[in-house]
């Protein structure tokens, strides 16, 4: 490593001081939450739970979920760390009676400081094995993609395991085996029962390249550590989480016996074995996919990282239900070997070979520079992803008048596409709005307001329409249909005033 990658330190355990590159990438998440601030489905259950936290704290009986508890239960663990962190500022918004969105950007904002720790965590081990260089071209690489940091404050259970799986690598850079092992034992046990299937090839390949014979201990011991680790989720997980669920529940346990077992995840869909390769990690590195090769082929030190990790996605391939987040945790090692091709093409800009490698140099460049352009449309994209939460954010401005000088008193009916597709607790206003999840089929006749999908409802005039793109009709304009469709909408019921 280069002398300005020793003047950083360690802070706490494996995470550094945080530099500048630290603070980019935290405003780069920041501004993903400040874009899409709404949640979808697969995210509600932390989302609700840290909402539950923070706002019913010990009223156990008023928490979301035993009222909509999942296909599966959830571990509160994340959740719990998340609404800690962010307790202090959410707390002091409810004093001054700020609305509850204010505590939904604060838990997704700790959610990413966490998420962004972990990564500085890795990429400062990247920095001292590689020089400084690699480090800074691993954070612009994180930069101009979308999903990483997209992720990094989704409530989802994938995001929780990917800060431990970034603590794990940035021990794995170090050799470290014991912490790596233990780091992905616990978090696979409490998190994602799926990090087994990256422990595997990364504990192979460090028993055949001779590495854990080099520890005094040995690989028994290894996997003792592991044990250990794994023991101490399940008792922790279990003791948490059968308080909130009020059953003895370890609930990565069920969701492993319904995924793997059950394979009901195939219920949600099935792709081919190749996806992951040729869809999911394309999507989710853009134009740094490119420079991975070169890093592969002129960096053979991170070769023994890097084969393990696309192991433990070829391993995950074989599960016919796929998720671009399911695999995530891969993309910081493939990061790592495209900044060390970047790296190289840097170096050799002012090499007296020619103008070829200042040509490569700026092809490289000019890459980054369309991933970043890329990973803006996405996010674009996505901020149309969520009609429900747009809907209701709208109906609250639209009716804010009539609450308050016309005493209307608002009971909002929301429907289950509306719930999956940005609304939470977060979004409600206090009395006199009052809000209904009810599901079937029920009279709608006490509901003053409805967030439906419904194109229409007897008794209602329509107040509000929210529209998306059309994914058919960009990828096949000559179809005629319009680039925007109608998907969420708002009725206020006719014997009302409509505003």
């Amino acid at each position: 490593a280069d002398a300005a990658s020793k003047k950083r330190s360690l802070f706490f355990g494996p995470f550094p001081v945080p530099d500048e590159w630290d603070q980019i990438l935290l405003m780069v998440a920041l501004f993903h939450i400040y874009f899409c601030p709404y949640t979808k489905v697969e995210e509600s259950f932390n989302l609700q739970a840290m909402h539950d936290i923070i706002h019913h704290r010990q009223s156990l009986s008023s928490y979301d979920h035993h009222e909509f508890p999942g296909v599966v239960p959830r571990t509160f663990l994340g959740a719990i760390i998340t609404s800690t962190l962010a307790a202090p500022v959410c707390i002091a918004a409810e004093q001054v009676h700020a609305p509850k969105m204010v505590s939904l950007y604060c838990v997704r904002a700790a959610l990413a400081f966490l998420s962004v720790a972990g990564i500085s965590a890795f990429r400062f081990q990247l920095g001292r094995k590689f020089g400084m260089k690699v480090s800074v071209a691993f954070a612009l690489l994180c930069c101009v993609q979308f999903h990483l940091l997209f992720y990094a404050s989704r409530p989802l259970p994938n995001t929780f395991a990917a800060i431990f799986v970034n603590v794990a690598f940035a021990y794995w850079l170090q050799e470290q085996y014991m912490h790596t092992f233990s780091v992905l034992a616990f978090a696979g046990v409490v998190f994602r029962c799926e990090l087994v299937l990256l422990y595997i090839p990364i504990f192979f390949s460090a028993l055949f390249t001779g590495r854990l014979g080099k520890i005094p201990s040995g690989p028994l011991s290894m996997i003792g550590g592991s044990i250990a680790a794994a023991v101490a989720g399940l008792v922790l997980s279990v003791a948490v989480d059968s308080i909130l669920w009020r059953r003895l529940v370890w609930p990565e346990g069920e969701g492993l016996y319904f995924n793997a077992v059950l394979n009901k995840s195939s219920e949600w869909g099935t792709s081919p074995w190749y996806w992951y390769f040729l869809s999911a990690i394309p999507r989710s590195m853009l134009g740094g996919l490119l420079f991975v090769p070169g890093g592969l082929l002129w960096s053979p030190r991170l070769r023994p990282f890097v084969l393990p990790v696309l192991g433990f996605v070829c391993l995950y391939s074989f599960l016919p239900h796929k998720e671009l987040r399911f695999i995530l945790y891969a993309v910081p090692m493939l990061n790592a070997a495209a900044a060390l091709e970047l790296t190289r093409l840097f170096d050799n800009r002012e090499k007296k070979e020619g103008r070829l490698q200042q040509y490569y140099f700026r092809v490289a460049v000019t890459i980054l520079a369309f991933s970043l352009f890329a990973a803006f449309g996405f996010l674009r994209i996505s901020a149309k992803n969520y009609p429900g939460g747009d809907a209701l954010v709208e109906l609250h401005l639209l009716e804010s008048k009539n609450v308050t000088n016309a005493g209307l008193r608002p009971y909002v009916h929301i429907d289950v596409a509306a719930a999956q597709q940005g609304i939470s607790r977060f979004l409600e206003l206090p009395l006199p709005w009052r809000y209904s999840k009810e599901e079937g089929e029920h009279d709608m006749g006490g509901y003053s307001h409805l967030v439906t999908e419904k194109a229409s409802v007897e008794g209602f005039t329509q107040l509000i329409g929210i529209q998306t793109l059309d994914p058919a009709a960009i990828i096949n304009p000559q179809r005629h249909r319009p680039a925007h469709r109608t998907v969420m909408r708002v009725f206020k019921r006719n014997d009302l005033n409509i505003a």
